[in-house]
């Protein structure tokens, strides 16, 4: 009942979104068990015309049969076709409000999904939803309508045989419950598993390359069977399931007909019942019969159903981060100052990335930020763009809390290029209308060639329109760092996060984009994570971070001067050079 009461509470307003064809569904319900009690009494008024001789009220009835049969028809064109808008249309909805409530999701909930069982969601998951919003949800109104519409129909025929044919309800109720739960608990299982072979799936291909360079295709391929035939033979067993069931439903109904058929013809013979009645009553018996295992098959595949809401229900219960979609907007400029007061944070219980942590970062300065692996560089720029929230504490711009900001407001503040580059599949000017939809043909030039890829982009056959694959694939790690940051630089944003922008370049290129780089952070506020020392020697402001504290802070000059981390960092740096210099000498 649990599991009912939570498909209902979730699948509630999409329903309601479409009340219009489902009340028009109940309606043609309605006609739907008027036409059944009309078309086996025609078959019974015409069977004892028949006996009768009675040619004259045949020929009424032909015209009353053609008028069932035309009402029949246009009442099932227009059943299927306002069931494919309820269905489809609760469908459409319910993966829009997904698809929105998995990107307002906060970072830290989105990494406890896989995105194979995120794709399975759409793919599987809402498809399965056919036993609770389709013609099936109908059912539940219908088929109780229909057995006790056609029952007291019954009785008025034949008392005995109308009783007699009850006697299948308690087998049919049972087999319902019974069947209806064996096929959620595999039905569950099943789900699951597609969430996982997807996941298998998505990990292939986004790490083709590694999986060629360690040769791991026959391992990923045999993993990849034994989860496909696991599934096979969970289908299978699906299979079995709703075939014994079926097959239990369709004996229960041959007996049942067969025994009133006989008997009913016993009545027949000693004129208990007329021919016509008889043909009536037979008729109508199935319907007295299939309602019973109608129901209890719809409690099977509703099972089977509950079994994907379940899944949907453990995304849609993660609270989001806000009511709205963020989007971009105009930023206002940071004039002041940007204050970290009293942060702590950590991503587990376990350790602290930062406790007690104070810092004041003044506008329109260039900020690198150096330290060893740990020290809470990412986490500083997690914070700002709210991608995380600390535990205790605030972040201030202008001594405006970020929590007062939207989304849209804060991250529109902010431009980030990241070390690992992520551009999407398509082309390299839809990369870079992400920064704003509404750049012209000159700014994207402007940025390009201060980003030092206009050439290259130029060489291309298509230029700006060339297809760069997923996750830009077709170029180098070079190529995307500098459209990123040509994406960047499009943003316009008053705060610039720089997460060693340039790691990925070569030296002439480097050489270039710092240029770039020095045109676009003059009158931003800039953030510069730095782990190549080289790279942060020019920076107004240097903070060496250690274990979530800054434990020196200065210009490269002083601290380079100064006996601390930033000294022994600088050693290991130009020590590290240097070996790699005689490696190479020694290869050479």
């Amino acid at each position: 009942m649990k599991g009912i009461s939570k498909t209902f509470t979730l699948l509630r307003p999409f329903i309601m979104n479409h009340r219009n064809a489902y009340l028009l569904l109940i309606f043609l319900l309605g006609i739907d068990i008027i036409l059944t009690i009309a078309f086996a009494t025609f078959f019974g008024d015409i069977a004892d015309a028949a006996v009768r001789a009675d040619f004259n009220k045949i020929k009424s009835l032909v015209s009353i049969g053609f008028l069932l049969v035309a009402i029949s028809i246009i009442s099932s064109f227009v059943e299927i076709y306002f069931e494919t808008i309820a269905t489809n249309g609760v469908k459409r909805d319910l993966k829009n409000h997904l698809f929105s409530h998995i990107l307002r999701l906060p970072t830290n909930k989105t990494s406890d999904f896989r995105s194979g069982e995120l794709i399975s969601h759409f793919t599987n998951d809402i498809h399965s939803l056919e036993g609770v919003i389709g013609y099936s949800l109908i059912n539940l109104i219908r088929l109780p309508v229909i057995f006790i519409s056609v029952f007291i129909y019954l009785i008025q025929i034949n008392v005995t045989l109308s009783l007699l044919s009850l006697l299948v309800t308690p087998i049919a109720v049972v087999a319902g419950v019974v069947f209806g739960l064996l096929l959620r608990n595999n039905s569950r299982t099943i789900h699951s598993l597609i969430g996982r072979i997807n996941t298998h799936i998505n990990e292939t291909f986004n790490g083709i390359s590694v999986i060629r360079s360690f040769t791991l295709e026959k391992v990923f391929f045999k993993k990849f069977v034994y989860k496909n035939e696991s599934l096979y033979q969970l289908e299978l067993q699906n299979a079995k399931l709703q075939g014994w069931f079926n097959s239990g439903g369709s004996l229960v109904s041959s007996i049942t007909f067969y025994v009133c058929l006989l008997l009913g013809a016993y009545y027949v013979s000693k004129g208990i019942m007329t021919v016509g009645a008889l043909l009536t009553f037979v008729n109508l018996v199935n319907h007295l019969v299939y309602p019973l295992t109608g129901l209890a098959g719809q409690w099977a595949h509703f099972q089977r159903s509950i079994a994907a809401v379940e899944r949907l229900v453990n995304v849609l219960e993660v609270p989001v981060n806000s009511d709205e979609l963020p989007s971009n907007t105009i930023a206002k400029p940071i004039k002041k100052n940007i204050q970290f007061k009293k942060i702590t944070f950590s991503y587990d219980e376990n350790k602290k990335v930062f406790n007690n942590f104070n810092l004041t970062i003044p506008a329109g300065k260039i900020i690198a930020i150096v330290g060893p692996s740990g020290a809470g560089k990412s986490t500083l720029f997690n914070l700002m763009q709210s991608f995380y929230k600390p535990q205790i504490g605030s972040i201030f711009f202008d001594d405006v809390s970020i929590d007062n900001f939207t989304l849209s407001e804060l991250r529109s503040t902010i431009a980030n290029v990241p070390q690992e580059t992520f551009l999407f599949a398509g082309t390299i000017k839809e990369n870079l209308l992400i920064a704003r939809p509404d750049i012209t043909e000159d700014e994207m030039v402007a940025a390009s060639k201060d980003a030092c890829i206009y050439d290259f982009i130029m060489g291309l056959p298509k230029g700006y329109d060339t297809e760069i694959g997923e996750r830009g694939v077709k170029l180098s790690g070079g190529q995307k760092q500098r459209i990123a940051i040509a994406r960047a630089i499009l943003k316009n944003a008053p705060i610039l996060l720089l997460d060693e922008a340039t790691s990925a370049l070569d030296n002439e290129t480097e050489f270039y984009v710092k240029e770039s780089l020095d045109k676009l952070m003059k009158g931003r506020t800039t953030l510069v994570i730095a782990h190549r020392l080289s790279t942060v020697q020019n920076a107004d402001i240097i903070l060496v971070l250690d274990k979530g504290e800054v434990v020196q802070i200065g210009k490269h000059d002083d601290l380079i001067q100064t006996p601390g981390l930033y000294q022994n960092l600088n050693q290991l740096h130009f020590q590290s050079k240097e070996d790699k210099t005689l490696s190479l000498a020694a290869h050479g």
